[in-house]
């Protein structure tokens, strides 16, 4: 998994691994993940799957912990993402409704999905 350190969009992390998430890059994408805890806004979460070549179903505990750990504190976690497969693995595991799709960063940002997951 190639990845960018998350960036600042106002007071929002954004995540954007790259390649494959699997097993063996799990561990990866939990540190990326848990790298946007440690600045402030760091609860509003932005994960970019749209680089993303493959996806099993190791990384979605990371997604779900994040997501957890947002609406802890009252804010979110969003993903990006327009992979048939990506849509299928979260509807497949009942994850559609926590992770809606969104087609941008900035559809994210501004809560504008593009319904159920694929």
């Amino acid at each position: 998994m190639e990845d960018q350190w998350p960036a600042q969009l106002e007071n929002c992390r954004v995540a954007c691994p790259a390649g494959e998430l699997d097993l063996a890059t799990t561990l990866d994408f939990a540190t990326l993940l848990r790298g946007t805890a440690l600045a402030a806004g760091a609860d509003w979460l932005i994960v970019d799957l749209s680089r993303v070549t493959f996806m099993d179903c190791s990384p979605l505990r990371d997604l779900c912990t994040a997501w957890i750990r947002s609406r802890a504190t009252g804010r979110w976690t969003r993903v990006v993402y327009d992979q048939a497969p990506i849509g299928r693995l979260l509807r497949l595991t009942s994850l559609q409704e926590r992770f809606p799709r969104y087609a941008s960063i900035d559809d994210a940002w501004h809560e504008h999905d593009t319904g159920a997951a694929a």
